[in-house]
């Protein structure tokens, strides 16, 4: 238990992170768009896929503890967030790790260096996870809410998931919007949007 409290403080710390800078540069990439822009978004959807992973987390042990949810389907909802969040986090993994590639490509420091082989082995990693676990999630999910559309009493419970995964969801793209907005534009902009010039380094 102690593992997994630290697992998920970890989460909120790195996510919090990931969104305080996003928001630092958000103005700025919105001004400059291309690939500074596809990255502000990669990070923003990190941060939201890690708060959100965390809100399922709380979630599911209150619903668990309290009856809301039978044990089977709690893991149909830990299922279900699965499914609903790694290809988003698998997608804005790869767009960090290319740049990683690139910024050790610009400029070979062992920073640069140590930084891409991370995100190369822990996307690569996940990955490999996601093909080995994708199916039996989508197992889980048709089993438990399948009764959504039956006469069974599993019906309230598969609708309660439905219900639960949604507020998680949300819950987690609005701490991730919340941030974003707090730290906004809260670094200088730069001479190039200042000047309106569309020829940057990262186009």
């Amino acid at each position: 238990m102690g593992m997994l409290l630290l697992v998920l403080l970890l989460n909120v710390v790195i996510s919090y992170f990931n969104a305080k800078n996003v928001g630092k540069i958000w103005a700025e990439s919105k001004a400059i768009g291309g690939w500074v822009r596809v990255l502000a978004w990669a990070g923003a959807i990190q941060s939201a896929v890690g708060f959100t992973y965390v809100y399922a987390f709380i979630v599911s042990y209150i619903a668990a503890s309290t009856g809301y949810l039978p044990p089977a389907f709690v893991g149909t909802l830990m299922s279900l967030m699965y499914v609903m969040l790694v290809v988003p986090m698998l997608g804005s993994a790869i767009i960090i790790t290319i740049q990683s590639w690139i910024n050790a490509y610009r400029e070979r420091s062992l920073m640069n260096l140590g930084v891409a082989g991370w995100n190369t082995f822990a996307t690569a990693y996940n990955a490999y996870n996601a093909i080995q676990s994708f199916g039996p999630a989508i197992d889980s999910v048709q089993e438990g809410l399948g009764g959504l559309f039956g006469d069974s009493d599993s019906d309230d419970n598969a609708a309660r998931v439905i219900l639960l995964a949604a507020i998680v969801l949300l819950a987690g793209i609005l701490t991730t919007n919340v941030i974003i907005r707090r730290y906004e534009a809260s670094l200088p902009v730069s001479e190039e949007v200042r000047n309106a010039n569309r020829d940057l380094e990262y186009r």
